[in-house]
C-alpha cells in the first residue's frame, strides 16, 4: 500500500470518528421533553423555565403534562426513562422526597431514581396572625401559648400542606399546645382570621393574605424561608426569630438517574444563565415566585434534607 494510500485511509477514519462524535454531542437534533406531574394550569412558571432552556440550548423543548396521584404518576413515568438527556422532569417536594414517607406504596425511589439538576424556584409560607392578637413577634407568640396552653387556634391549608407541617414542627420543638384547624382554601382561613374566629395561620403568601397585611387587618410574624421575602421586607424568618425551621415550596429540576454528568452541567450552566437574568427575575417575582438556582448538589442535598427533616413528624402524626 502506497504512503499516499495510507495517509488517505487514515485521514478519512479520522473524520469518521470526529463525524461521530460530533453526533454524539447533547443536545443532538431531537427534542428535550420534560415531564410535568401536574395538569396544566399549574405549570406556568416551569413553562417559562422550558422556554428559556429552549433558548440557551438552542433545542427544541417539549412539556408533557402527566398528572395523576399528587404527581406520583407523572414521576414514576419519568423516572422509567432513558438516561440520555432527552426526559427531564419537573420536581417538587412531595413526590420528589415526603411522599416515601406519607405514600404505602410508591412506584418509584426518588432518591435512587432521579439525578437533581438545580432548584428553579421557591416561594414562600408566612404565619400570621390576627390584628389583635397580643403578640407581634415569634418569640412572643410562643410565650403567649406557654401562658395559654390550648387556648390558641392555628389554621393551615389542609393536613400534610406545608402550613400543617410547620406547626407541627413549631409545636413539638417549643413543646407548645394548641389547635390546629384544617381548611380547604386560603380564603376561608383568612376570612375566619377577620372575624376573630381564628387566632393564626401558616400558609403560602399569595394574594389573599397580601392584601390584608398590607392593609394591616392581619399581622405577619414570621417568614418559613431561607431568607426574608421582598414582599414583606420587614418580617423576619423564623431563624431569626430564634426557630430553626427553613421551608418553602419549591420547585426544580431533574434528570433519570444515570443521566451523563457533562448533560447535567450543561443543563445547569444554563438554568444559572436563565435564572439569573433581571427579566427572569422580574416575571417569577410577579407571581410570587423567587428564582433560586442552585449546583446539583446543592439540589440533591436540599432533597434529602427535605425528607430528612419532615420525617419524624410525618410519622409521628401519621401523615398521610
Amino acid at each position: 500500500m502506497t504512503f499516499m494510500k495510507t495517509l488517505a485511509l487514515a485521514l478519512y477514519a479520522v473524520l469518521l470518528v470526529g463525524a461521530s462524535s460530533a453526533r454524539a454531542e447533547w443536545p443532538e437534533d431531537r427534542p428535550i421533553t420534560i415531564v410535568h406531574p401536574f395538569a396544566a394550569g399549574s405549570d406556568a412558571l416551569m413553562r417559562m423555565t422550558a422556554a428559556g432552556l429552549e433558548q440557551s440550548l438552542g433545542q427544541t423543548v417539549i412539556f408533557d403534562n402527566r398528572p395523576g396521584a399528587g404527581g406520583a404518576i407523572g414521576t414514576a413515568y419519568a423516572a422509567r426513562q432513558a438516561p440520555d438527556g432527552y426526559t427531564l422532569a419537573t420536581a417538587y417536594p412531595g413526590p420528589t422526597a415526603n411522599f416515601i414517607n406519607t405514600r404505602n406504596s410508591l412506584p418509584y425511589d426518588p432518591q435512587k431514581d432521579f439525578t437533581y439538576i438545580s432548584r428553579i424556584s421557591y416561594g414562600n409560607i408566612v404565619l400570621a396572625v390576627r390584628k389583635d392578637f397580643p403578640a407581634d413577634t415569634l418569640p412572643e407568640l410562643i410565650a403567649y401559648m406557654k401562658e395559654h396552653p390550648g387556648e390558641v387556634s392555628a389554621g393551615n391549608n389542609g393536613v400534610g400542606s406545608y402550613g400543617h407541617m410547620i406547626t407541627l414542627a413549631l409545636r413539638d420543638m417549643q413543646d407548645l399546645d394548641f389547635k390546629t384547624v384544617p381548611y380547604n382554601g386560603s380564603n376561608a382561613i383568612a376570612t375566619d382570621m377577620l372575624s376573630g374566629n381564628l387566632d393564626m395561620t401558616v400558609d403560602y403568601l399569595g394574594d389573599v393574605y397580601m392584601k390584608q397585611l398590607q392593609a394591616g387587618t392581619l399581622k405577619p410574624i414570621a417568614i418559613a424561608s431561607e431568607a426574608r421575602s421582598p414582599l414583606l421586607p420587614n418580617t423576619p424568618t423564623f431563624q431569626e426569630s430564634g426557630v430553626d425551621i427553613v421551608s418553602a415550596p419549591w420547585g426544580g429540576l431533574m434528570a433519570p438517574a444515570g443521566t451523563p454528568d457533562a448533560v447535567i452541567e450543561k443543563i445547569s450552566a444554563a438554568l444559572k444563565s436563565y435564572l439569573s437574568e433581571p427579566e427572569t427575575i422580574s416575571k417569577f417575582a410577579a407571581i410570587g415566585q423567587v428564582a433560586a438556582w442552585t449546583t446539583p448538589q446543592e439540589f440533591h442535598d436540599m432533597v434529602i434534607g427535605e425528607e430528612e427533616f419532615w420525617r419524624p413528624i410525618i410519622k409521628k402524626y401519621n401523615i398521610k
